[in-house]
């Protein structure tokens, strides 16, 4: 008989003083990066700030706009409440699990124009991207769309340094970039997060 997993994790269990790495309140946590950062996203205890700086290496290029998300962040990683009930009506219809999937879907549901020039991208078994209209798309959706597909087939051609680049990358779609990346890393528990800073 199949078994469906329904655990999900709470504060309680990822308290960081019950946590190995943790040394103590004079030495505070001494892993580099949180070794458990996904189960804390999951608990709802790990903030939008934290969830970049453990993503992004540190990189002179980029960290000047990555600030700047992070200063700008509104309290959701969806750009307007229409991207929002794009994408959760996207969800309801077209399952796959795997954070990449959801990743890409988050950037295709970004903008009107581009989730209807994409809307026949999603199948049965994934994501076609050459079923994609991209006749005459902004150059906007079309970054997006680039993007989504460059993190769905796993290419290196999402690039650090073209997403420094604001001429390449405007700061929209930037910010649209870094979320789709946490979706892609850490699975759609990170659209939940409502905190600049978290609460641990």
């Amino acid at each position: 008989m199949l078994q469906i997993n329904t655990f999900q994790y709470n504060p309680a269990d990822v308290d960081c003083n019950q946590c190995a790495k943790y040394g103590g309140k004079e030495q505070g946590c001494t892993a580099k990066t949180c070794p458990w950062l996904a189960k804390r996203i999951e608990a709802g205890v790990a903030g939008y700030e934290e969830a970049i700086r453990e993503t992004f290496p540190r990189d002179a290029h980029l960290d000047d706009r990555l600030r700047t998300v992070v200063r700008y962040f509104t309290g959701s990683l969806y750009i307007t409440t229409s991207h929002q009930r794009r994408m959760e009506r996207m969800m309801k219809h077209r399952r796959q699990n795997t954070p990449a999937y959801y990743s890409a879907m988050y950037l295709l549901t970004a903008d009107e124009d581009l989730c209807r020039r994409t809307k026949g991208c999603f199948c049965k078994h994934g994501i076609e991207f050459d079923k994609a209209d991209l006749r005459n798309v902004a150059p906007h959706g079309f970054t997006l769309f680039s993007a989504a597909r460059d993190i769905y087939t796993d290419s290196s051609g999402t690039m650090v340094s073209d997403l420094a680049n604001t001429e390449v990358v405007d700061t929209l779609a930037f910010s649209l970039i870094v979320n789709a990346l946490l979706v892609a890393r850490y699975g759609c528990a990170v659209l939940k997060i409502t905190d600049r800073e978290g609460k641990a």
